[in-house]
């Protein structure tokens, strides 16, 4: 009697863990689901595209209209923002990961190669405002945008809160330290750090050391 009890009642539990398992899983599907839909529904159709590929750790923020194009299997953390104004656009490669809280904004072009990791808050901007004399042109929320487009080559790693200004092209499997200010091009292989952002060495292979 005790056996037949047991296995009743095992295997009742086991059928409710598989069960709660399932249903984890819906919600995940559902979520992603959900995610995908809210990003396709605020990008530009006519230009952009976002793979069913997508994964999503949570919410994620894109300007009206905004023209992204995405390789397969890019992940977003939560809280990446993405915006274009202007002519600009935002073209990412396969297999990257942006980790919470980035940004990337374009008014030019942000070209974000392959298997690219990007740390969380990070900014990567290809503008900023004039700075002519307010006196000529007014305030400075009415200056212009002075931008220049942006270029993150294959597998380069961004550190957690680093900045990427306008005009920069950071070369093939480099490396940006942590809250570093990437004002100048940073060669294929090398590890910058530093504000503004300096070559401290090259990664085996590269540069002076390959």
């Amino acid at each position: 009697m005790k056996r037949l009890l047991y296995g009743f009642y095992g295997g009742a539990a086991d059928g409710s863990a598989a069960a709660m398992r399932l249903t984890a899983s819906a919600r995940g599907a559902w979520a992603r689901f959900r995610a995908l839909a809210a990003l396709r529904s605020r990008v530009d159709r006519g230009w952009s595209a976002v793979p069913s590929t997508t994964r999503f750790d949570g919410p994620v923020g894109a300007s009206r209209g905004c023209r992204l194009r995405l390789g397969e299997h890019v992940r977003f953390g939560r809280g990446v923002w993405l915006e274009t104004g202007d002519a600009g656009r935002i073209t990412i490669g396969r297999h990257v990961r942006l980790n919470a809280g980035t940004f990337v904004v374009s008014h030019a072009a942000v070209t974000i190669g392959d298997d690219v990791l990007i740390g969380e808050y990070v900014s990567i901007r290809d503008g900023n405002h004039g700075v002519a004399d307010p006196a000529a042109a007014g305030p400075m929320r009415l200056q212009p945008i002075d931008a220049e487009p942006v270029t993150i080559g294959d597998g380069a790693w961004i550190g957690r809160g680093a900045t990427v200004l306008r005009g920069v092209t950071i070369g093939k499997e480099a490396v940006v330290a942590g809250n570093a200010v990437v004002t100048k091009d940073v060669p294929e292989g090398a590890v910058v750090a530093g504000v503004p952002a300096k070559v401290v060495r090259f990664r085996d292979g590269f540069g002076a050391e390959g």
